[in-house]
């Protein structure tokens, strides 16, 4: 017998749920993880990599924001780009750039800060909507950090007084 076959109740869940429908992921520092990315071609003809990147937290866990990286074409931002967030994972960039250096840098957590970028016109006429645009790569330990201090002094643990040592003199050697 299958889960299904228990006959859940569901009358108190409200139908949606989709991180989409609650707006992006807003602006703000969050650690997360980079989960997947494809290679694509944009339609100016250029080689960029599509990245799909879960948030772990501080809040917003499992939220996802998208980010794509020109890696071909005149502009070096892309390139520029890809190596803060590859390095930010603690990934050595001094080597070259191939499918082994990206993958390398997957799943490992690393911080990032958004900003929202307004929705802009689609070719349908119509509005793509808000979406959250990572501005800056950091190694993880930034939001580590910002949580301790936040976070009050934990007292040490009492330690008990040490015990005076008593030197002797070993009479039978």
């Amino acid at each position: 017998m299958g889960i299904l076959d228990q006959g859940i109740d569901w009358s108190a869940v409200e139908a949606g749920g989709s991180n989409m429908e609650s707006g992006p992921l807003p602006a703000g520092e969050w650690t997360v993880e980079a989960v997947s990315f494809e290679e694509k071609t944009s339609n100016a003809g250029n080689t960029y990599l599509a990245f799909d990147f879960k948030v772990l937290g501080p809040t917003h866990a499992n939220m996802h924001v998208w980010e794509n990286f020109t890696i071909t074409g005149n502009s070096q931002v892309g390139m520029a780009r890809l190596k803060s967030f590859i390095g930010a994972t603690g990934v050595d960039t001094n080597q070259p750039l191939g499918t082994a250096l990206v993958n390398s840098a997957m799943q490992k957590p690393v911080n990032v800060v958004t900003e929202i970028e307004a929705g802009r016109p689609n070719p349908n006429g119509g509005m793509y909507k808000d979406k959250a645009k990572i501005t800056s790569f950091k190694p993880p330990q930034n939001v580590a950090q910002q949580q301790q201090q936040a976070a009050p002094a934990a007292q040490p643990a009492a330690q008990p007084a040490p015990t005076q040592q008593v030197q002797t003199n070993n009479w039978s050697a």
